[in-house]
């Protein structure tokens, strides 16, 4: 019995602390064993075909796994595949979603949240070193859609763009298969994605939203638009206007708010203005405070931009 508390440990260090009914198997624990270890208190079971030592967190990851590992095939899916994989916007509401097969009852546990469809690809499933079954990220982009605003879906779809995890193709192909009349979110996806545009996405949720919002008012923008500037260097503007020589820049990071970082960004749009280029700066609690202000005068400097290049 102290050999397989020790191959269980070993086992457990790696899937957080949750061990399985077919790893029991593997680790030779028999069905007797089993029984006394839940009876003595160091086995507790969890769902079907799992179980966790007694007194150690059961934290989100640890539920993942025991989720995972319940016969029917249950992944990990929605805002919490989307927390596992460092996704930005998502709801932390303490519960396990997952797909689950079609009539299944997966569990009577609160924190599990089936979403009940045989419409998952197998190439669109990821089993990770822990255990844990998870929807790969462009299905999981598609299934957020069913939990949060459409600026925040546009957001996780910039970031997925930008961080080279999923592309704009990979998104559509996960989607176009779910968007039959009775999945409305998946019609929605598309749309969103049929926006997105081509050229670089946004870095971050602020810079998603405002571009999104700017190309709404009949802006064309170019994103993450890189500019050689003479004395100074080669600096990543947020968005720009090329025919403008316009250049958006979205302070966000602290860095800017002190006086080391707000002195560099002055002479940064200095070293712009020297070669023709215009630069204006909102910050993320501008936007934050009164958002579709900060829009309206942005417009405005466009505008302004528009009439002196005229005159």
């Amino acid at each position: 019995m102290d050999l397989a508390i020790k191959q269980l440990l070993a086992w457990t260090s790696k899937h957080h602390a949750v061990v399985t009914d077919a790893a029991l198997r593997s680790l030779g624990v028999s069905v007797d064993q089993r029984k006394r270890l839940v009876r003595d208190g160091v086995l507790e079971r969890l769902l079907d075909g799992s179980y966790r030592f007694a007194g150690l967190a059961f934290d989100e990851r640890a539920r993942c796994v025991a989720a995972s590992s319940r016969p029917g095939g249950l992944v990990v899916a929605g805002p919490t595949a989307g927390r596992l994989d460092g996704l930005r916007r998502m709801p932390q509401d303490g519960r396990i979603h997952v797909i689950a097969p079609p009539a299944s009852n997966p569990s009577v546990e609160p924190w599990l949240v089936p979403y009940r469809t045989a419409a998952i690809d197998p190439d669109h499933v990821i089993v990770r070193p822990d255990g844990i079954r998870i929807t790969a990220p462009a299905r999981t982009a598609v299934d957020l859609m069913r939990h949060l605003p459409v600026s925040d879906v546009r957001s996780v779809v910039d970031q997925l763009v930008h961080e080279r995890r999923a592309t704009v193709e990979e998104m559509r192909a996960a989607a176009e298969p779910l968007a039959t009349p009775g999945r409305p979110w998946a019609k929605r996806f598309l749309d969103l994605l049929g926006l997105h545009g081509d050229g670089a996405a946004a870095e971050s949720h602020w810079e998603s939203r405002v571009a999104a919002a700017l190309r709404g008012r009949g802006l064309e923008l170019e994103l993450q638009h890189w500019l050689d500037v003479p004395n100074w260097g080669r600096i990543r503007l947020d968005a720009a206007i090329l025919p403008l020589r316009w250049g958006l820049e979205i302070d966000g990071h602290p860095e800017h708010f002190t006086e080391r970082g707000s002195t560099s960004d002055a002479g940064r749009d200095l070293a712009c203005d020297a070669i023709g280029w215009a630069v204006s700066r909102v910050t993320s609690l501008a936007l934050r405070t009164n958002f579709e202000h900060q829009i309206d005068m942005l417009c405005r400097a466009v505008g302004r931009r528009r009439t002196d290049l005229a005159a």
